[in-house]
């Protein structure tokens, strides 16, 4: 019963496209706090987090045929 509320409320393009802003703001963040800070890891979690956040978009979302 929760999953089929997850899944149809993860489903909606909206919900999707707010959700990977908030991953790719906070991918940047780690990336330009790890350019100023000269820790590469940072940097480097940074770009990984906005390819995530990228991947998360309404784009991604696929029905399923029943």
């Amino acid at each position: 019963m929760i999953r089929g509320m997850v899944s149809r409320w993860w489903s909606q393009p909206g919900v999707r496209m707010r959700i990977a802003r908030v991953v790719v703001v906070i991918g940047v963040v780690l990336g330009v706090f790890g350019v100023f800070s000269a820790r590469y890891g940072f940097l480097f979690a940074g770009i990984i987090v906005v390819g995530l956040g990228a991947g998360l978009g309404p784009a991604r979302i696929r029905k399923r045929r029943e």
